[in-house]
């Protein structure tokens, strides 16, 4: 269109002429007994381009990847193409303990936490004052008597330094109205000392007493434990944190419960799972 706006400008009078002779052209009939000699047969001319009737570039073929057959985690929401939902999440990960403090204790919260939720995503995709994100990450939330929270003491309650049950249910609900999942770590290798199926395992009659690895003479490794009544017992990572007896089929029958129970009562989408390579060792293995 430059090109004829120019051509018009230097030309005039002329250029008008021929651009109507053009047009006459265009416009006339094409059934002609005998074709005018001096007339070139013209390609079909048209003042607005027409996309669909230009020719496709010629192109290199671009080769097939077969999608690999993915089998979803049935019972949760799925993301795109038939992934689990994890697939396609942004997660922000994040220490109750450091976060955000509701009461002025010093401490990080549930509650707090709520309170800032729409710093991370406000659930609505016509603004950009917050991060994006849609999905959280949350580190050990169990009771225990570390400040991280990596030894669990009881796995179907809450940190009470972080709030209550229903205080965490409430940061889940509010988490949820603004399309952000609600993750957390699942310390299933090892529980702490203080946990009641551990203390009852002391006792060589108990019934939990299989539910750790004992020993009653000293194994010959760092990763043995003596406890107070005199035996050993295994914990890879330290004496307060022995570790689970995964062979034991009770063992995996309750963490099964623990499992439901976050899932279904109190409606958290997923698990980070801690130390999962450590589960089961074979022999020197102890990464498997």
């Amino acid at each position: 269109m430059k090109g004829i706006l120019t051509l018009q400008h230097k030309l005039g009078p002329i250029f008008h002429i021929f651009f109507i002779c053009m047009l006459a052209a265009c416009s006339a009939p094409t059934a002609f007994s005998t074709p005018a000699p001096q007339i070139s047969p013209a390609p079909t001319a048209s003042n607005t381009p027409q996309p669909t009737n230009s020719p496709e570039p010629t192109q290199t073929p671009i080769p097939v990847i077969t999608d690999i057959p993915v089998q979803p985690v049935m019972g949760l929401p799925q993301g795109t193409n038939g992934y689990p939902w994890w697939n396609d999440a942004v997660f922000y990960e994040i220490f109750v303990r450091s976060f955000a403090d509701s009461n002025g204790d010093g401490i990080g919260d549930f509650n707090g936490l709520a309170s800032r939720l729409d710093y991370l995503n406000d659930g609505d995709p016509s603004t950009n004052t917050d991060l994006g994100i849609n999905g959280i990450w949350l580190m050990p939330i169990h009771p225990s008597p570390s400040y991280h929270g990596y030894d669990v003491v009881d796995y179907y309650d809450v940190n009470p330094e972080y709030g209550t049950l229903d205080d965490f249910k409430n940061l889940v609900k509010e988490a949820h109205k603004r399309g952000i999942k609600i993750t957390i770590d699942w310390v299933l290798n090892h529980t702490s000392t203080q946990n009641q199926w551990f203390i009852e395992s002391q006792n060589p009659q108990s019934p939990f007493r299989n539910w750790y690895l004992w020993s009653t003479s000293n194994p010959g490794s760092e990763r043995w434990h003596v406890a107070k009544n005199g035996d050993y017992y295994y914990g890879i990572f330290d004496q307060a944190m022995p570790d689970l007896n995964y062979d034991n089929p009770e063992v995996k029958a309750e963490m099964k419960k623990v499992v439901k129970f976050w899932l279904e009562d109190i409606g958290v989408d997923g698990f980070r799972l801690d130390a999962a390579r450590h589960i089961f060792e074979e022999g020197a293995n102890i990464e498997n």
